[in-house]
């Protein structure tokens, strides 16, 4: 065996592990706050100009409303954000703390929000989804 050529190889390794981690690759995308969900919200559907926000505990989705009661998921997707306006037709299911949506695009995949005592609010204002009107794909 070539030590030589064991140790370049594990030199090698990692270095691009220390240059991938100085990059920020392979990180988690979170919510860190309300204002960062806001950001993220701006980001993944410009018009929307929520008034309430509530963050997963985890940080891995959040939950906004607008004036209008219309609501805006956002949630990670790998190292960014995806965001949909909920429909009247998202299903929602309470669990304790914790409110799993539905949405009706299959592609965007369901997502269970911890919320913690806020839980049983948000999943009341999805059945004021139906007096919203008609809402549109972010």
């Amino acid at each position: 065996m070539n030590w030589l050529l064991l140790a370049g190889s594990l030199a090698g390794v990692l270095g691009l592990a220390f240059v991938a981690r100085l990059l920020g690759l392979g990180e988690e995308a979170r919510i860190v706050n309300p204002e960062h969900a806001l950001a993220v919200a701006d980001e993944v559907d410009s018009g929307f100009e929520p008034v309430a926000v509530v963050v997963d505990r985890a940080g891995y989705a959040a939950l906004l409303r607008d004036r209008e009661g219309r609501l805006l998921l956002i949630r990670a997707h790998g190292a960014h954000f995806v965001g949909r306006r909920l429909t009247p037709s998202v299903e929602a299911r309470l669990d304790r703390n914790q409110l799993t949506l539905i949405p009706d695009d299959p592609m965007f995949g369901s997502v269970t929000l911890n919320l913690g005592s806020q839980a049983a609010e948000w999943a009341s204002r999805m059945r004021d989804l139906v007096n919203v009107g008609t809402m549109t794909d972010a």
